[in-house]
């Protein structure tokens, strides 16, 4: 075997981190909730993540600054504040709802919203975490261990494990954990995932703040749409205006779904709206 070799100290900020996101794989993702000190509530997934210790219970995650700007991200200065936290885990129908909250919206928008989730309420503190997690950490902050201080430079928050939520569907006997059931979904290089219970796929990060599921039109909230196909019609930066070839062929409600649940699965998010539209005429 031969080894193509780079010193990292030669290489820029960008090929590094391609670099450790690849090798260093799967990551488990920390969908991590906060509060800022006027109640505003923030959600965002960190893929630099990981246990560290029983006694006590320690967890950490690692918010990068910009590598553009240097400047933090809201949880970071989020925990800074309240020295609290919650971690829920990302399953495989969560994925991209947890994806569509990593858009990098403005201090006051709440991600909990935008990613069409259900606030948690938690025991020991006050941040919300995700409902539909089956794993969730109520954490009180240990330390936070600055790395470099530069653009790109993580930020170690290490937190004490306070209260755990475990969904009673993903328990065995003695209270273990079947791997089958929780199937978390963790990062691996580029936008590609892993799910522990099935194995690699492929999934693209929004390339614009989405829409999110509170601009969705209602009549796609039916039962219809799986919570994953909504956050990817979410995930589109402008609702795409109706052509008028798309008005001329208006088909059943039912065909339509069907439509718009194919073009998802094949990723094509634009034809999957103009289909979209055609449900809103049907329904005005």
């Amino acid at each position: 075997m031969s080894f193509r070799e780079f010193n990292s100290k030669k290489l820029d900020i960008k090929s590094i981190y391609h670099l450790l996101i690849s090798g260093v794989s799967p990551r488990p993702i920390a969908w991590v909730g906060s509060v800022d000190k006027n109640g505003n509530n923030n959600l965002a997934p960190f893929s630099f993540f990981n246990a560290f210790g029983a006694n006590p219970p320690i967890i950490g995650f690692s918010p990068a600054l910009s590598g553009k700007t240097g400047l933090p991200k809201d949880s970071l200065l989020n925990v800074k504040e309240t020295k609290e936290f919650t971690v829920s885990v990302v399953d495989d129908k969560l994925v991209e709802q947890a994806s569509l909250s990593s858009c990098e919206y403005s201090k006051n928008i709440d991600e909990f919203v935008k990613a069409g989730v259900t606030k948690h309420p938690s025991v020991k503190i006050k941040p919300f975490s995700v409902k539909e997690s089956p794993f969730i950490m109520e954490c009180k902050l240990y330390k936070i261990i600055e790395l470099g201080n530069k653009p790109a430079s993580g930020n170690l928050i290490l937190g004490e494990v306070v209260y755990f939520h475990i969904n009673e569907s993903i328990l065995e006997k003695e209270n273990i954990i079947n791997p089958y059931k929780i199937n978390q979904v963790a990062r691996s290089g580029g936008s590609w995932y892993v799910e522990s219970a099935k194995g690699l796929f492929n999934l693209k990060k929004p390339k614009c703040n989405g829409i999110g599921f509170d601009n969705l039109p209602s009549i796609l909230f039916n039962g219809k749409l799986s919570k994953n196909e909504l956050a990817k019609l979410s995930s589109i930066d402008e609702i795409p205006a109706l052509s008028k070839n798309d008005k001329n062929t208006i088909v059943n409600k039912n065909d339509i779904f069907t439509e718009i649940k194919n073009s998802l699965k094949n990723n094509n998010l634009l034809e999957a709206w103009k289909f979209v539209n055609k449900l809103n005429i049907i329904n005005e």
